[in-house]
């Protein structure tokens, strides 16, 4: 199944017309990211091909949907607000330093919670893997606001140098893995490059390289987890395809039976009232000792079926690429959220959308486009009365 997953995979960047890299002329942006790394499950596990098809299916309608949303923000009129926020006669105005002291308050807080986390466990997680299950979950939710509040920090300092965000980013993410969570580890770096690159700090080549230095990263983490837990097998790989073989279960066996569960237990697991959305899908497939990610198009069609795949990836898709054109445009808290959101989709592919906090974040997001937009109608009424 590999060899055609993977002529299937190759044949799609040509389909979508990804940036050729050889060229590096055009910004690599979110939807290419996530057809590719989408890609490369499929490719590199031994998933149906129905299955295959569903994930390509949804990968393909997210990528269409984002344009959809990038010319949204031209048919609301956003640019017109946007490119004029250093004009005078504009009424809206940007405060990058009340954005950054925002940015500074939440990685304070993050890091305060880390702190008492660690102090709650009486031991490290991240090389004592049975006591992670003792951590506070509110404390491990609050902990996780160094992430955003550090790419706010960044996003709203245009100034900081490069090997000053590189530094802070490792000290940080090393941090936030004591914890035993690696994913945040990843989300921190990943969403710097993000913010790193659509502020124009680093060039397209340099996300390229920075990306790879970021994969071997992630080939030592997984390495290093497979050593403290005593396992074998092939890094990532194995993940991979342990990973969309339960894709493969939740299509053919709980197509729609959760009925929306794994999204509610997402939100109300942290406040004790239902169990994980990870725990609940491990306990219906006869796991009773860990958790498993579903994958993001697993834990769509779990809970709301094959055709709730057209809705989800087309409203994510429309909001992301709207997003997009304001955070790279406004910067500041705008680009900060976005980094972080971007990032946790990226990592969805795996994990899927079902943490309380992550949707918190993606709902700050919407939040802001609805706010921009609103300013920007509001702007529009009063240069027409202006003229009058």
């Amino acid at each position: 199944h590999r060899t055609k997953h993977i002529k299937i995979f190759i044949s799609i960047f040509y389909i979508m017309e990804l940036p050729a890299i050889n060229t590096i002329k055009e910004k690599i942006k979110i939807h290419h990211l996530f057809l590719m790394v989408g890609c490369i499950y499929i490719s590199l596990s031994s998933v149906s091909y129905y299955s295959g098809f569903l994930a390509l299916f949804s990968l393909i309608f997210f990528y269409l949907s984002y344009i959809v949303g990038e010319k949204l923000y031209y048919n609301l009129k956003l640019d017109s607000l946007i490119d004029n926020t250093n004009n005078n006669t504009n009424k809206y105005k940007i405060n990058y330093s009340k954005h950054y002291k925002f940015g500074l308050i939440l990685l304070f807080i993050g890091i305060l919670f880390i702190f008492f986390n660690l102090l709650w466990v009486r031991g490290v997680p991240l090389f004592d893997p049975a006591s992670r299950r003792f951590l506070n979950v509110p404390f491990t939710a609050l902990s996780r606001l160094l992430l955003i509040g550090w790419a706010i920090t960044v996003a709203s300092n245009l100034n900081m140098g490069r090997l000053k965000i590189l530094g802070y980013s490792l000290i940080f993410s090393t941090l936030i893995m004591l914890l035993g969570y690696r994913t945040n580890g990843m989300i921190l770096l990943l969403s710097m490059l993000f913010v790193t690159y659509y502020s124009n700090r680093i060039k397209t080549k340099e996300l390229i390289y920075s990306s790879g230095a970021l994969f071997l990263i992630l080939i030592a983490m997984s390495l290093q987890r497979l050593y403290t837990i005593g396992i074998g097998g092939i890094p990532l790989i194995s993940r991979i395809d342990l990973t969309m073989s339960v894709f493969d279960i939740i299509v053919k066996d709980f197509n729609g039976v959760f009925l929306g569960l794994l999204h509610y237990s997402a939100i109300f697991s942290y406040f004790g009232m239902a169990s994980g959305a990870r725990t609940i899908i491990a306990n219906n497939i006869g796991v009773t000792s860990v958790s498993i990610t579903p994958t993001i198009f697993g834990a769509v069609i779990g809970d709301y079926g094959i055709l709730g795949i057209i809705p989800y990836f087309g409203i994510l898709g429309i909001f992301l690429g709207l997003f997009y054109k304001i955070a790279e445009k406004l910067k500041g808290v705008y680009l900060g959220v976005f980094a972080i959101v971007a990032s946790y989709l990226i990592v969805s592919i795996e994990t899927g959308l079902l943490d309380f906090d992550v949707l918190l974040y993606y709902l700050f997001g919407f939040i802001l486009c609805i706010y921009i937009s609103i300013k920007s109608i509001l702007i529009s009424n009063f240069k027409k009365n202006g003229k009058k």
